[in-house]
């Protein structure tokens, strides 16, 4: 459980239209970057390193990467 309250979408008007987005494609926008948008700089960091992590010019996959992710939050009670 979180120990800070997730903010609601628009809360830091800069990250809005990503979290549209993200709502549109994922259907939610996870609970860490609503939390994380109090510092939209740590927001727009991390989508640049999932962003690079889930490069679909890499060597594995797109797909077992997510699997991976998948996996790896279960793993840690996350219900990713």
């Amino acid at each position: 459980m979180a120990r800070l309250k997730p903010l609601p979408i628009g809360a830091a008007p800069e990250l809005k239209e990503m979290f549209e987005k993200t709502l549109a494609a994922n259907h939610y926008v996870p609970n860490s970057q609503l939390i994380m948008q109090r510092r939209p700089k740590l927001v727009t960091a991390l989508r640049a390193l999932s962003n690079a992590v889930f490069d679909a010019d890499g060597e594995v996959s797109i797909a077992f990467k997510r699997l991976l992710a998948y996996v790896v939050a279960r793993t840690h009670g996350c219900h990713y």
